[in-house]
């Protein structure tokens, strides 16, 4: 081996020998970085005392400070009872509302907002409007909304209704069909001789109402006609076959008696 590369070899082994220990070195200040160190929390009073007198501004006007300080101290029994803990706050603050309202009077200084205070609105006039507008229509949907609902609820109570009605008119017509069909089965009963049904009543329903046409019955049950009726009746007829009473016969034919000779 020649000098030179007895030396270039050294040179490498010094090199390898130097990146080793500095990875050596870096890797113990990370350990030293994982290592947490607990922190200790020193109450020096005598100096935050020093300092807050510094920072006080006792010198000063209420005014200008406008501190308010409990006159009694702040005590929640339970701290998870949110209506409780609540409340104390609302008093402790209504108190230094109190206090502070009596310095300001004290002192002079108007609080009160006058009767002809004038401010600028932040929002513009065109975006209150849409504002309105958007409520009104809001309420107007909500009013729409309201009435739809009522006129489905009457719809319903309208068809139960008329369900009602209809079942009424049914039962008033089955009821009349069997008293028709009593009294027709009286009637036969009459015409046959057999007395055993005849002593059906009938209701008042079957007997003749004023104003219905009908003056009374005849023999055989039927209604009769009034007098009015009877003299068109025995004028003009009732009933009988009313088709080809005007049409020719033979003899009609044969009879020349209505020609002049």
């Amino acid at each position: 081996m020649s000098d030179d590369e007895r030396v270039y070899s050294e040179d490498d082994n010094m090199m390898v020998d130097d990146e080793e220990t500095a990875l050596e070195i870096a890797a113990l200040q990370d350990d030293e970085t994982l290592i947490q160190r607990k922190k200790e929390f020193i109450n020096h009073k005598a100096a935050l005392s020093t300092l807050v007198e510094e920072i006080s501004q006792k010198n000063l006007d209420w005014v200008q400070r406008c501190d308010i300080t409990s006159m009694s101290p702040l005590v929640v029994e339970n701290t998870e009872d949110d209506l409780d803990r609540e409340l104390k706050f609302y008093q402790q603050a209504l108190e230094a509302v109190t206090r502070a309202k009596a310095n300001i009077k004290e002192a002079g200084i108007p609080f009160s907002r006058p009767d002809d205070y004038f401010a600028e609105m932040v929002k513009s006039d065109s975006q209150m409007a849409r504002i309105r507008q958007k409520l009104l229509d809001q309420q107007k949907s909500i009013q729409n909304s309201e009435e739809a609902k009522k006129q489905r609820q009457l719809r319903k109570y309208g068809k139960q209704i008329q369900q009602e009605k209809i079942k009424e008119r049914e039962d008033k017509k089955k009821a009349a069909l069997d008293k028709i069909a009593a009294v027709k089965k009286r009637l036969r009963n009459a015409n046959t001789g057999d007395d055993d049904d005849f002593d059906i009543d009938v209701n008042s329903d079957d007997e003749v109402k004023p104003g219905s046409g009908f003056v009374g019955k005849s023999k055989n049950g039927r209604p009769l006609p009034n007098k009015k009726r009877q003299i068109k009746n025995a004028k003009f007829g009732f009933g009988g076959k009313k088709r080809g009473l005007k049409k020719n016969t033979a003899a009609s034919t044969d009879d020349m008696s209505g020609f002049s000779h």
